[in-house]
């Protein structure tokens, strides 16, 4: 994901500055640690339940922008939005009948919707104060770097390729990389934290989808998911659907 805010610099014409470095700092720890919740919330539960919880996101990020008066101060419509998000998780977090719910999964997702709920209602706010591009670059570099403190976490041989697993790992970066620059930028110029993350939300009803079909290609179980678990996942993804309705385009 770092290396593509590498040409950030050469596209500004010009390199960080301090006030830049910090700030950027400041959001790849917070990002980082975020991630790498995120990673335990998805070895402890199903990508179609942590993926969608972290939906979330868009609560916090109001919430922060809210509280602390950042850059992007929400709408009605984006309250709405958020309103029907919260709803969603519910649907989507509840479990099969005779069920019980997985509650570390949950909290997992939750407090990774919290990390970066925090880091995407700080990025417009200090990119404005700054120079947007560098502030990027620097927060993406810094996590780039401190993904090398996880090296020591690695079970068997690090440089041994493992060909059912990794090429999936390394096919996912490309996308992962290209929404984080995507994001990245649609908030730090344009200042709409909450309503760019409404938007991100929509990746819920995809991660239930693709992890119940492409998920078999790739060995996980979550196809085995009972009808009544896909249709409630299913329904609070399209609520994360219908509050993008509601999401103010001005």
């Amino acid at each position: 994901m770092a290396a593509f805010f590498i040409p950030f610099p050469f596209f500004e014409g010009s390199i960080p500055g301090n006030s830049d470095l910090l700030a950027g700092l400041a959001l790849g720890v917070i990002f980082f640690i975020s991630q790498f919740i995120c990673f335990l919330a998805l070895q402890k539960g199903d990508a179609s339940m942590v993926t969608p919880i972290m939906g979330a996101k868009p609560i916090f990020v109001v919430f922060f922008v809210f509280i602390f008066g950042l850059t992007g101060s929400p709408s009605s419509g984006t309250w709405i939005a958020v309103l029907l998000s919260t709803m969603a998780i519910g649907l989507i977090a509840w479990p099969d009948r005779g069920g019980y719910v997985r509650v570390k999964p949950i909290i997992l997702g939750l407090l990774t919707a919290v990390g970066f709920g925090l880091t995407d209602a700080l990025v417009p706010y200090l990119a404005q104060q700054l120079t947007p591009v560098h502030v990027l670059f620097s927060m993406f570099t810094t996590v780039g770097i401190l993904s090398f403190l996880l090296l020591p976490l690695v079970q068997g041989k690090f440089l041994y390729f493992k060909k059912n697993t990794d090429k999936w790992m390394f096919a996912s970066c490309v996308p992962m990389g290209i929404q984080a620059v995507l994001m990245s930028l649609a908030m730090g110029l344009y200042q709409v934290p909450a309503e760019a993350n409404i938007f991100y939300a929509c990746r819920g009803i995809w991660a239930i989808l693709l992890a119940s079909w492409i998920g078999k290609m790739m060995g996980l179980r979550e196809g085995k998911m009972s009808k009544p678990i896909l249709m409630r996942r299913l329904l609070g993804a399209f609520l994360l659907i219908i509050g993008v309705y509601f999401t103010p385009l001005g």
